[in-house]
Order: structure tokens, then C-alpha cells, then sequence
């Protein structure tokens, strides 16, 4: 299934100044299951809001997403690993990779086994009990891939 943008636009009004700043004008584009797609540009040019529309957590003030933003059973089809990482603090490596699946309802053998995979696979075996101060840039990086892959996403989008 694709996804598809159409005409998608962003405006964000200052009510203090009476103005208005055109984030996003104008954006088209289609991409095919399989398919990879880097947005490039200067600081500022609206990568990130673009990428926030297409993970529903920003709306855009005109144009259309076509894709389905849910599966049947109500489990989000994007997600997306930011800049900062956004880990809990509170949780360790295990905790915070085992989120996504909590949320669901998955039970905890089940979660902390999907967790497990993913720790192994961005190489942080060993480093389960370790809170994300513990941890360098790069682990926190991978840390927040791994949250974002136990989640089984059908687009997967990465904020730098």
C-alpha cells in the first residue's frame, strides 16, 4: 500500500503579530511499499513538520494523506524515532524498547521478548538494565530504532 501526499500545506499563524509563516506549500508525492525516500534540505525548510504530518502528529492545514493511519486492530501504522531521541529517562534500555508493545496489551514475556530481538539487533545486548543516561549518543540513537521497530511499523520515519 503507498503512501501518498497530496497538495499538502502548513501554515502557522502568529496571532501577536499578525502574521503568518508558510512552513509547508504545495507538497506532492507518492511512495511505493519498498520504497526509500530521503527529504534533503537547509536547517528550517520544514523537513521535520512534514515528517510530523505524516505521523499524524501534526495536521496539516491543507492537502490530503493518503494511507491508512491505523490497522484493523488499531495499531499505528507510522512511527517515527526522533531527533532527540525521546526515551524515558525512568525506563531502562529494556523498559523503554518494550514500550510500544506495553501499550498494546501485549503481555510482559511477550514484549521483553520482541525487545530482546531488537536490542540484539542494533547491538545493545548487555545493556538492557541501563538507563539512557548511562548511555552514549550513538546507544541512545539506537535505543530509540529498536523502540521504534518493537512497534512493527509500515513506515518507519527517522527525524535526522
Amino acid at each position: 500500500m503507498a503512501l501518498t501526499l497530496r497538495d499538502i500545506s502548513k501554515v502557522w499563524y502568529r496571532e501577536r503579530t499578525d502574521t503568518r509563516l508558510v512552513a509547508l506549500e504545495g507538497i506532492s508525492l507518492e511512495v511505493l511499499p519498498g520504497e526509500f525516500l530521503v527529504l534533503l534540505g537547509p536547517s528550517g525548510c520544514g523537513k521535520s513538520t512534514l515528517l510530523q504530518i505524516i505521523a499524524g502528529l501534526e495536521p496539516p492545514t491543507a492537502g490530503q494523506i493518503l494511507f491508512p493511519d491505523r490497522r484493523q486492530d488499531g495499531q499505528k501504522l507510522t512511527c517515527m524515532v526522533f531527533q532527540e531521541y525521546a526515551l524515558f529517562p525512568w525506563r531502562t534500555v529494556l523498559d523503554n524498547v518494550s514500550f510500544g508493545p506495553e501499550v498494546r496489551g501485549v503481555p510482559k514475556g511477550g514484549r521483553e521478548g520482541v525487545a530482546r530481538r531488537y536490542i540484539e539487533l542494533v547491538n545493545l545486548t548487555g545493556f538492557e538494565d541501563r538507563y539512557p543516561h548511562e548511555l552514549s549518543g550513538g546507544m541512545k540513537q539506537r535505543v530509540a530504532l529498536a523502540r521504534a521497530l518493537a512497534n512493527d511499523p509500515q513506515i518507519l520515519l527517522f527525524d535526522e
